[in-house]
């Protein structure tokens, strides 16, 4: 069985590198992935079975700031298409598909905004929704809702917020997870239970902060301000995947998010939350990519 490459990288016309990891099958359908938050490209590592007995090669690319990639000042969720391409250009992918999972939802949909005539189909998975809907973080733990609706208010708090999370991710990322677990949903307590899970997200979660409070602030910042399209002008297939019981992000989310997609199909697991969802509906996400 193929094993993942858990660092790749390329160099954009900018001079900037953007790093990514390649998962399931290396000759199959490719699928750019867009991680969440703190999260990096190591994300899909538990399901490279997975995507590699669906015949997918997953293409899990960190954002800029995150993991291996270049840090970029002031940039904008519709910068990210533009990166997206040229990724695909210099791998000589004409088409593709793109799954975003929770904070990398936005930016799934902010590529089926720019680059339709790239995509074959756009997923999001537990995604996060635009800031400036109605009752946005009803039903969100605290701690989300510090991060992404009321920092903006309180910068300094915001700022603290980070960084307090930075350094427990850098320094004792162990007891930091138990702690969080424990006020998760009996479904997202259950999965993270397991040795290999808490090892994987924890993976991913610290290499997504390795260059510090700067980085995420600016991606915070980006979740926060108006996302700069309308989800009603969104002209591709889209299939959105939300757990009922997620706190981590709402599925009142999602609901918003389909109500203005126009060829959007939502799929509602009612048992479910944040983490469960991407180990029990794996294969229907999948598939509908």
């Amino acid at each position: 069985m193929p094993e993942p490459e858990l660092l790749e990288t390329v160099k954009l016309s900018d001079g900037r590198s953007l790093s990514y990891a390649s998962f399931g099958d290396p000759a199959g359908k490719p699928v750019f992935y867009f991680h969440g938050f703190p999260g990096s490209r190591f994300e899909p590592q538990s399901n490279h079975e997975a995507y590699l007995k669906a015949g997918i090669r997953l293409l899990a690319l960190d954002r800029p700031g995150m993991g291996e990639s270049t840090r970029k000042s002031k940039r904008k969720l519709l910068d990210w298409p533009d990166d997206v391409v040229e990724v695909a250009k210099i791998l000589n992918l004409e088409k593709f598909s793109v799954l975003g999972v929770s904070g990398g939802g936005p930016y799934a949909l902010a590529c089926a905004r720019a680059i339709p005539g790239y995509l074959d189909k756009v997923t999001v998975a537990c995604g996060l929704g635009p800031m400036d809907a109605p009752n946005a973080t009803s039903g969100m733990m605290l701690s989300n809702r510090v991060l992404f609706r009321y920092g903006r208010f309180f910068p300094a708090l915001l700022r603290l917020s980070v960084f307090l999370m930075v350094r427990q991710l850098s320094s004792k990322p162990v007891k930091g997870f138990e702690k969080f677990v424990e006020g998760l949903p009996e479904p997202d307590r259950l999965v993270l239970s397991e040795p290999e899970a808490q090892e994987f997200v924890l993976a991913s979660a610290v290499e997504g902060v390795c260059q510090g409070s700067g980085p995420l602030l600016e991606e915070i910042r980006i979740y926060s301000k108006l996302w700069g399209f309308k989800l009603d002008d969104l002209n591709v297939p889209i299939s959105l995947f939300q757990g009922e019981v997620d706190i981590d992000v709402p599925a009142s989310m999602a609901r918003y998010q389909a109500e203005l997609i126009p060829d959007c199909e939502l799929n509602l697991y009612p048992t479910d939350g944040h983490f469960s969802l991407l180990v029990n509906h794996i294969d229907e996400i999948i598939a509908s990519l």
